[in-house]
């Protein structure tokens, strides 16, 4: 009788939510995963420090008694149950990585497999000082890295060798309905993330108000949550200042089926980030067969096709950015084709099930399993 092949063990150590964004809600969709947990014997130790989009960054006594306990908890799974490996969604940046470099010292004292799933960016801009490459390296040394996409591998090429670095995109469920809407009279703007400056709602309210004064008929909604960066602030005031409070309006934070039933209720997405990765809300337009205006950050050139799913412009210009919008809102075919194009590259390339296998592929290379 041929002998059963065990499951590798995987302790995923990485954040969950609250706070509601894209690294917490791709992680809980990974701990859920009836594919992985099929695959591997996973177990999960949550990293929750923030209580809220507003309290991330901030430190405070109680997210250093969090961070000690969760010290302790590492040190007690690796020491009892024995991980084939750590699946750790490492913060590359901020003074969240000095506190996840104990629990890697943690993981390398246990001589552990470890495998850091990068969602953001930002190591190669740290190594500016001599004492930061060393932490870097020595973080990084033996690890293997996954991150989002070949246009990433550059940030951590100083300090991870290329033979241990692969690649996992983003994917989404799929919550369209599938239903085509009927171009409106008038047709609606949408943007769609936390309301921190860097990712461009005030960038893009400015570009609005160049077409308004050209006479461009459209609507728009900025929704998201308010963060502690005065954004929401600027941004209310600023509709006041350009005379735009009859066809601009800001909503707050919308989720589930809320959000769907918006993405069906705009015609273009515009997401004029000026730092970013992988954003899934652009994939979450692109499966609401939304056109998409954005910009050269990350990834981005990789999921929005220049042209053909969307237009991609530089960052901080609101000129270029009123420009390909005006080209979207004054065509409702080419916004239509664009749209039906950005429907079908998500199908082909970030569904949640393509994630899913790619992650599980990923992981058992990583492993040796």
């Amino acid at each position: 009788m041929a002998a059963t092949h065990a499951k590798s063990r995987v302790l995923c150590v990485m954040q969950l939510p609250p706070p509601v964004h894209g690294v917490t809600t791709v992680n809980e969709r990974v701990a859920h995963s009836k594919l992985l947990t099929s695959r591997f014997e996973l177990d999960v130790l949550p990293l929750r420090f923030a209580s809220s989009i507003d309290d991330t960054g901030r430190i405070s006594t109680r997210k250093v008694s969090r961070a000690v306990v969760t010290g302790a908890r590492l040190a007690w799974r690796l020491l009892v149950r024995r991980p084939d490996a750590v699946y750790f969604t490492l913060t590359p940046r901020g003074p969240a990585f000095y506190r996840d470099c104990v629990y890697i010292g943690i993981m390398k004292s246990f001589g552990v497999v470890r495998v850091f799933h990068l969602h953001a960016q930002g190591v190669a801009e740290q190594l500016d000082a001599r004492w930061k490459r060393e932490l870097y390296a020595w973080a990084f040394r033996d690890a293997w890295v996954i991150h989002l996409s070949p246009a990433l591998e550059h940030d951590t090429a100083e300090v991870t060798g290329s033979d241990r670095v692969v690649f996992v995109p983003n994917g989404v469920p799929d919550r369209s309905n599938g239903v085509a809407t009927t171009p409106r009279a008038t047709p609606r703007v949408l943007y769609l993330s936390n309301m921190i400056a860097e990712k461009g709602a005030l960038i893009l309210l400015e570009a609005l108000g160049g077409l308004a004064r050209r006479g461009v008929a459209f609507e728009a909604t900025f929704a998201g949550a308010r963060f502690n960066d005065g954004c929401v602030e600027q941004l209310e005031a600023r509709i006041a200042e350009l005379a735009l409070s009859d066809r601009v309006r800001y909503i707050g934070p919308v989720y589930g089926a809320a959000k769907d039933a918006l993405f069906r209720d705009h015609d273009v997405f515009a997401f004029p980030t000026s730092r970013d990765a992988f954003p899934l809300v652009l994939l979450e337009a692109m499966q609401h067969a939304l056109p998409i205006v954005t910009t050269h950050q990350g990834a981005i050139s990789e999921i929005v096709r220049d042209g053909v799913t969307g237009f991609v412009v530089p960052s901080r210009d609101p000129d270029a950015l009123a420009a390909k919008l005006e080209v979207l809102l004054a065509d409702p075919q080419l916004r239509q084709h664009m749209g039906e194009r950005a429907r079908s590259r998500y199908l082909e390339s970030y569904t949640l099930e393509r994630f899913e296998h790619s992650l599980a592929t990923a992981l058992a290379h990583c492993i040796g399993d």
